[in-house]
């Protein structure tokens, strides 16, 4: 099979390949075997590009023998704010979802009951807690949100860090 593309269409397909690639392993310390198929087909996308775009958005980490996005890739690339506006929807998705959970649980006598409603009952029980939070982080964002219990081993709610 041969795929032709446009420069343009070969730049898309860097930031594409690049956001898998981040997906994939940016928050990893070690590879993982599950995804080292993957892996290396990005590299083949990213040798592919480097021979058709000469001195142009990759280079080659010298220590792993690896193709690696430039700087200048890394700055003008769609990956990183596309990657970032995910991770916040994520983080409030799960946020409000497992605080819905949690709470609507408590409401009907512990999370097994809240697990052996039928669906219509246990989205009565959810549904008002999920907006209420939904308005909450809307308007104020984590202003409000506070653990109630201290943290291990201080004997009060703070911990002062050189950070």
């Amino acid at each position: 099979m041969n795929i032709q593309f446009s420069e343009q269409e070969l730049r898309d397909l860097l930031d594409i390949a690049h956001i898998a690639d981040i997906v994939l392993s940016g928050h990893r310390r070690e590879p993982d075997q599950r995804s080292e198929r993957h892996r290396a087909l990005i590299q083949r996308i990213y040798g592919q590009a480097a021979a058709a775009l000469p001195g142009g958005p990759l280079g080659i980490d010298e220590q792993t023998r690896t193709f690696v996005p430039n700087e200048a890739f890394e700055h003008a690339s769609l990956a990183h704010p596309a990657i970032d506006e995910f991770s916040d929807h994520l983080f409030w998705d799960e946020l409000i979802a497992r605080l819905s959970v949690r709470d609507a649980a408590r409401q009907v006598g512990g999370i097994d009951r809240l697990h052996a409603l039928n669906d219509s009952s246990r989205q009565a029980a959810e549904g008002p807690v999920r907006r209420y939070y939904i308005e909450e982080f809307s308007k104020n964002g984590i202003e409000h949100l506070e653990i109630v219990a201290g943290l291990p081993g201080t004997g009060q709610g703070w911990v002062i860090t050189s950070d």
